[in-house]
């Protein structure tokens, strides 16, 4: 998607149009400065210029906020960082490997990403040796560190949205499934799936003897284990009340202890606890905003009032 197209571009200049704000935009959309009277801040790409430069680097840092979270008893899914063996000398010479086969063996499967990537790209699920050793291979060959966290059951993973010591927006993640009705196989569910969702974004890894089963009537077929909207995943507002509330406390406590003020906050549901997956300091509703009109309003609203507190 070019940066002219984004929804946050859009959004930006309908907000500047719409309350007398000056509005310039430089690296094709990628950087606004938006002035009025004489105050002027900046965007850049999904950064605005609320957090300190502190908080933005712990935030996209996936090991150190989940050190600073745990120092602060909050829950938090484990990172456990390591060094390109390119720059291993920094941290001392008993290198990763060791390590690394300690935690499989203890979880018997890993996630492995780069520290710093986002939006789930270069997220590899291990179970063993050689895909550990692939996975680690081919993180160090674009980043200096990598990340790992044990694989867990997700049974819901919730973003949350806060600005100001407030949340804005909580939404599930909705990973696309087939249905089974008892009769048909894999493949057929999955063909008449694809024709009613041309466009759907979800790379499948389905393992070859699964194609023959046929699923139990009801039985959900989970087209992928990761849950990002950018790869298939689906948002869907949370109105459970007492649900909003329980996740709001925790992601409120989160964006405290790191002290970040503009961010989205992910959490997963697994085994009846709720765990901080990870905070987002550039905060993107793209795939949210475009699902429909409504959205777009609640996503519009929520940049709208980040901008005005920002010339205030």
């Amino acid at each position: 998607m070019q940066n002219s197209q984004r929804s946050i571009v859009k959004i930006i200049k309908e907000v500047c149009r719409e309350n007398n704000i000056s509005c310039e935009s430089f690296s094709y959309d990628w950087i606004f400065r938006l002035s009025r009277d004489s105050t002027a801040v900046h965007i850049f790409g999904y950064q605005f210029e609320k957090n300190s430069s502190t908080s933005h680097l712990i935030c996209s840092d996936k090991c150190s906020a989940s050190d600073l979270l745990q120092l602060s008893k909050v829950p938090v899914v484990e990172h456990t960082f390591f060094m390109s063996p390119v720059n291993i000398k920094y941290v001392g010479v008993s290198g990763n490997w060791s390590k690394l086969c300690e935690l499989l063996n203890r979880h018997g499967k890993l996630v492995c990403k780069s520290n710093e990537g986002t939006g789930g790209n270069g997220v590899y699920l291990v179970s063993n040796q050689f895909e550990l050793e692939n996975a680690a291979y081919k993180i160090y060959n674009r980043s200096r560190a990598m990340a790992v966290c044990p694989f867990y059951e997700i049974e819901n993973e919730f973003r949350v949205v806060v600005l100001d010591g407030k949340v804005k927006l909580v939404y599930r993640k909705n990973i696309p499934y087939l249905l089974g009705d008892g009769v048909s196989t894999l493949r057929p569910l999955l063909v008449a799936y694809l024709k009613e969702n041309i466009d759907c974004p979800v790379s499948f890894n389905i393992p070859d003897e699964d194609y023959s089963k046929i699923l139990d009537s009801g039985k959900k077929y989970y087209l992928h284990w990761k849950h990002n909207l950018g790869q298939g995943a689906n948002p869907e507002i949370v109105q459970d009340e007492e649900l909003v509330g329980r996740l709001s406390d925790l992601a409120l406590h989160t964006a405290k202890v790191v002290n970040i003020h503009f961010a989205s906050i992910d959490i997963i549901e697994t085994n009846n606890q709720y765990l901080v997956l990870e905070i987002n300091s550039g905060v993107m509703m793209e795939h949210f905003s475009q699902l429909n009109d409504s959205n777009y309003q609640i996503a519009k609203c929520i940049y709208k009032e980040a901008i005005e507190s920002m010339l205030s």
